[in-house]
């Protein structure tokens, strides 16, 4: 045995020799970069403060330290925000990035809607959806909850595309396909009653709601949508409660599209994380979404897109939310194009709504940082120690208008620089992580 040992054979030499080779020509591991950031004007989200002079490190996409004396490691890259405001990046927590509704199709209301349900392939609604994902991190996004509407698990594809470094974009959670009772959002027709699919799972028992959600979780997704009460018929306090039970085995949230007080009344009791529009909530419903910390996202659209009458409805819901201490997320529901605007302007475009709702600049800005990061369950919308570096500056403070957040000029995300001095940057990927992605099964609360 020792003779065999000491005397290589030719293949094992040969062998040896390949793998030397193989290992030699492998790239070294790249050390962690340091960064710290200067920033002039740090916006502190929960306190509703500018807080001055203050360096940012960053590390392993993690922020390691906060303060005006950090110490700057030797080597580290030091990028100079000294005379802008500096605040964690944006979250838009009702987007459908893979739907985009064309003019000229419009036949009602959902027109144009049906149009892309019908005719677009999931393949070219996620190559539109990889462009308005690269445009919402450029605009400061850095978090987004695609809500859905994505053809056959469009959403998906582009978060496991951008999880995997093949694309810019938000990090992401993905719906998947919704899941709603016979029609979903759409009038069907009997001689073709499968025209909602892929868009829909029809689920009209308990157990079809089981099944829709495993299989919805199996495929990718990590969020599940309940259409309510879009049908004459509507899911019951006990029915959502299923569904919020069995996503809730593996640590998924619900999200709930409800207009009506009664299906908005019936998912707050069933448990959901957040209530999608809630048009038309009375205040005893609102006061119940706020004793159960059920968060609201209004997609409450700009004046723009509504008439004078439906504006001053939505107004007046969220100065009623907001004034019994509901917990609000920003969440827009931007499916059209305007020309000469980009998705991400599309989406700044709802802070109006809330500016004219009187709703304070300070409470807008924890909408879209702190609220939104709550409600996805990550470690992101506030500048501190230990949370991901989500990083954005503008030039002027969005405590005195939050219309200051249109000139976004730096976006970092994950302690990944994308845009500098109003220059996106990104560098094609030459390997690919895996995000494949499967939950871990949970106790039932």
């Amino acid at each position: 045995m020792n003779q065999f040992r000491n005397n290589a054979s030719p293949l094992r030499t040969a062998t040896y020799g390949f793998l030397f080779l193989l290992l030699a020509s492998m790239p070294a591991a790249a050390s962690s970069q340091t960064i710290a950031i200067r920033a002039g004007n740090m916006i502190d989200v929960e306190n509703g403060q500018t807080v001055p002079d203050q360096v940012i490190l960053v590390q392993d996409g993690i922020i390691q330290a906060v303060g005006p004396d950090v110490d700057i490691p030797s080597g580290a890259e030091v990028i100079d925000l000294s005379d802008s405001y500096v605040l964690p990046g944006m979250m838009d927590v009702h987007t459908h990035l893979a739907l985009t509704e064309m003019p000229g199709a419009d036949i009602n209301d959902f027109g144009s809607y049906y149009y892309t349900s019908l005719i677009e392939p999931t393949a070219f609604r996620v190559a539109q959806g990889t462009m308005q994902a690269r445009n919402m991190l450029e605009t400061g996004f850095t978090w987004v909850r695609d809500a859905g509407n994505n053809g056959l698990y469009g959403d998906v594809t582009l978060r496991r595309a951008i999880e995997g470094g093949w694309i810019p974009g938000p990090n992401m959670k993905a719906a998947g396909i919704m899941i709603a009772p016979f029609g979903g959002q759409f009038q069907m027709q009997p001689e073709k009653p499968g025209l909602g699919n892929p868009e829909y799972t029809y689920a009209d028992t308990r157990n079809e709601i089981r099944k829709a959600i495993r299989e919805n979780i199996h495929y990718g997704s990590t969020f599940i949508k309940l259409i309510v009460d879009n049908q004459p018929y509507i899911y019951s306090e006990d029915d959502i409660r299923v569904a919020v039970e069995e996503a809730g085995d593996v640590g998924i949230k619900v999200m709930t599209h409800a207009t009506s007080d009664e299906g908005i009344r019936n998912a707050t009791l069933a448990g959901v994380a957040s209530i999608e529009h809630g048009s038309r909530p009375s205040d005893e419903t609102l006061q119940l979404m706020a004793e159960r910390g059920t968060y609201l996202v209004g997609t409450d659209f700009p004046a723009s897109r509504r008439s004078a009458e439906a504006y001053a409805r939505a107004l007046d819901r969220i100065r009623r939310a907001y004034s019994l201490g509901v917990p609000i997320a920003f969440g827009t529901d931007v499916v059209y194009i305007r020309d000469g605007w980009t998705r991400g302007e599309l989406t700044l475009e709802f802070l109006d709504s809330y500016k004219d709702a009187d709703v304070p600049s300070s409470y807008i800005l924890q909408m879209l940082t702190m609220n939104s990061a709550e409600l996805l369950g990550v470690n992101s919308g506030v500048l501190k120690v230990g949370l991901a570096a989500d990083i954005i500056a503008v030039n002027d403070n969005p405590l005195s208008d939050v219309a200051a957040l249109r000139e976004v000029h730096f976006v970092m995300k994950d302690g990944k620089v994308y845009k500098r001095d109003n220059r996106f940057e990104w560098d094609t990927p030459r390997t690919m992580n895996n995000p494949r992605r499967r939950p871990q099964r949970t106790a039932r609360q």
